[in-house]
């Protein structure tokens, strides 16, 4: 008996390599748990995408449809040369490549694929954003994947088949060449986004900061319209005119008369009938809004840090629609979309995606689902609240290096 009970007890595994043995399973599961959670959220995504693939708005039927069907009808080449279609050229040349597919897509699917391709192009951007924080591990992965299970990333491509993932990509490319300090490559791709949509101007007052902090060279700046002639310049090529292609934006603005279209801003408790009085004052109210915070920025705040650069460029995007007239519902497309890589490089604002979900979930729902107006002034106030939120955060992190860590002896800029 006692000869087996050495035997036992040479064969039992000690007390602490056992709990050692326990940690260790633990860990691994721990460092794999973002990249299931992931997989998860992207299998779900694609489940709903491909669900929802068939629905066809009011945008499409009216709009994109027909431009793909005269694309198609007069082939893209020539297509593009005609004057029919109300966006910038670029998104136009991927719509007629589009066309070249018609015989095994239906154009609906074509439409949203070009979407999703964006919403990849944009989640593989945050992941990259994010790695610049955590080197190894899998939270990068869980980033890109929450952004392209975002249900309002869903609705935009998968539902409406809008294209507002194609700006904001080129928007996240930008930050990210801004936070490797990077500035020419980051210019010239603020100007590929402003070719694709006027919407990327949100960026403007970060931008003028990053100059101030002379982060950017300002004579850079003169990339933005070279790098948005050259992307018209095959249209023109095709039979539009420079007039045509360097007034669409006008055109874009002057369509459709109403303080906000469902958009949750500060017009949203202004009276409709107020338009042609308030109008203007409105326009030059959001213009020294944002100029204000950016000169106040720049006085007060150290720019250091790639948390306090993206807190600062959500603020941009945010400050500008917020104020400024004739808003649409998914202009805060660019800040649900900077608010999440956000969250994962400052997690004490894990809330503050979810806060814009809701705000860009209402506004959507008035479209999509028939909701009750009702919804847009609790969207409007959740926006209101955010954006202090927001505020609050860098007037904290004002005298810390960005990422908070204290500094002394700051200086002034």
């Amino acid at each position: 008996m006692s000869c087996m009970k050495t035997a036992s007890q040479d064969n039992s595994t000690p007390p602490a390599q056992s709990a050692n043995s326990r940690a260790s399973s633990r860990e691994r599961w721990l460092r794999i748990l973002p990249l299931a959670i992931a997989v998860i959220l992207v299998v779900v995504s694609v489940a709903v995408r491909i669900a929802t693939r068939g629905v066809i708005t009011s945008d499409l039927d009216f709009h994109i449809l027909p431009w793909y069907a005269k694309l198609q009808k007069h082939g893209p080449l020539v297509g593009l040369g005609k004057d029919f279609y109300n966006y910038t050229p670029p998104y136009l040349y991927i719509l007629a490549a589009a066309t070249l597919t018609s015989s095994f897509l239906h154009p609906v699917i074509a439409v949203k694929l070009i979407s999703t391709a964006f919403d990849i192009y944009a989640a593989y951007m945050i992941f990259r954003i994010v790695r610049l924080k955590y080197a190894s591990g899998y939270l990068p992965h869980l980033a890109g994947a929450v952004f392209f299970a975002a249900p309002t990333v869903i609705a935009n491509s998968g539902v409406w088949g809008q294209a507002d993932s194609t700006y904001a990509a080129f928007l996240l490319t930008t930050l990210f060449f801004l936070l490797k300090s990077r500035p020419l490559p980051a210019i010239v791709f603020f100007g590929i986004a402003l070719a694709f949509k006027p919407q990327a101007i949100f960026l403007a007052p970060f931008l003028l900061l990053m100059i101030l902090w002379k982060k950017i060279p300002w004579y850079y700046v003169v990339l933005v319209p070279i790098v948005y002639a050259l992307l018209m310049w095959p249209a023109v090529a095709a039979g539009r005119t420079w007039g045509e292609v360097l007034t669409t934006y006008a055109g874009q603005a002057g369509s459709g008369k109403g303080l906000t279209h469902n958009a949750p801003t500060l017009y949203v408790f202004a009276p409709k009938s107020a338009f042609e009085q308030l109008i203007g004052p409105a326009v030059i109210l959001a213009i020294v809004v944002a100029l204000l915070w950016a000169i106040l920025t720049w006085l007060r705040t150290k720019g250091s840090g790639h948390a306090m650069l993206l807190l600062l460029a959500l603020i941009s995007v945010t400050i500008v629609p917020f104020f400024l007239p004739n808003m649409h519902d998914r202009y805060f497309y660019p800040a649900d979309t900077i608010s999440i890589p956000l969250a994962f490089l400052m997690p004490e604002v894990w809330f503050i995606p979810i806060l814009f979900q809701l705000a860009s979930g209402l506004s959507y729902s008035i479209y999509l689902l028939s909701a009750s107006p009702d919804n847009l002034p609790v969207a409007a106030l959740i926006v209101v609240c955010t954006l202090f939120l927001l505020l609050r955060r860098q007037a904290l992190l004002r005298h810390s290096g960005g990422d908070g860590v204290p500094r002394v002896n700051r200086g002034t800029h």
